[in-house]
């Protein structure tokens, strides 16, 4: 439970947001702020002010040529209507029932290690709009992944944006995990394209570090926990690559 929550603001312009989210223990909602019970309890019993960015982030996404766009208060259900793939991904991750809960800005700010759904955005190469400074400024995946739950919470995060955006490129998620309705102890999002020469596939592994990171050989995690130890991790990563990158090939040869 929020037992300390006592304000809530809901800011009109980007300049307001920003200022809103400078003060100590304020945390920005996009939707319904579902991640906000699941952050850890030690963060739960300090926040005491919500930012509420609904007329500011988008619920939608949209597509064309040159890039897709992605709104930052877009449910996950709604992401899912973008491509049967993508939809399998959150899928892998998400169950239903969360789906219609949870938000784009959701999961960017929970930026869980083990979440399959940053794995695909850092595979095709998102970047997040944020608001910083009173200005609009692109972040990458890395760099957001780096971030602290700290610095995540003042900044305003209007949406995704990936260039190029490709329907030849395929994806695919494979996971181990102690159910298949679990998170993974290691996971991988596998990306192959129907294109002529072929770039090559590749994957983006979570699980194995702090962040997503994508697959080379020799990797080696570098967490361990009652769930898995480095040495699984490690083992588990050719694994799930060479499943993730095998379904995704799959993919393109079915067309």
């Amino acid at each position: 439970m929020l037992h300390h929550l006592h304000t809530l603001y809901r800011p009109i312009s980007a300049h307001e947001a920003l200022a809103r989210l400078q003060e100590r223990q304020a945390y920005p909602i996009y939707g319904g702020g579902a991640y906000l019970m699941r952050l850890p309890l030690a963060v739960r019993r300090d926040l005491s002010v919500i930012v509420d960015l609904a007329e500011l982030a988008p619920r939608n996404w949209q597509l064309n040529k040159e890039r897709l766009e992605i709104g930052s208060a877009a449910t996950l259900a709604t992401v899912s209507t973008i491509h049967p793939d993508v939809a399998a991904v959150i899928a892998a991750e998400v169950p239903l029932t969360l789906q219609n809960t949870l938000t784009v800005g959701d999961v960017l700010m929970e930026c869980r290690p083990d979440s399959l759904i940053l794995a695909l955005l850092y595979g095709i190469a998102a970047r997040l709009i944020t608001v910083a400074h009173d200005e609009n400024t692109a972040i990458d995946m890395p760099r957001w992944c780096a971030l602290s739950l700290e610095e995540r919470r003042q900044l305003a995060v209007l949406g995704l944006i990936v260039q190029g955006y490709a329907a030849q490129w395929r994806f695919a998620a494979f996971k181990v995990a102690r159910t298949p309705a679990d998170a993974p102890i290691v996971g991988a999002v596998g990306f192959a394209a129907a294109i002529a020469p072929d770039p090559g596939a590749y994957s983006v592994l979570v699980g194995v570090a702090p962040q997503p990171v994508r697959y080379h050989e020799g990797i080696t995690s570098t967490l361990s926990n009652y769930r898995g130890s480095a040495a699984y991790r490690t083992a588990m990563a050719s694994v799930v690559h060479q499943e993730a990158i095998r379904r995704a090939r799959q993919l393109v040869q079915g067309g």
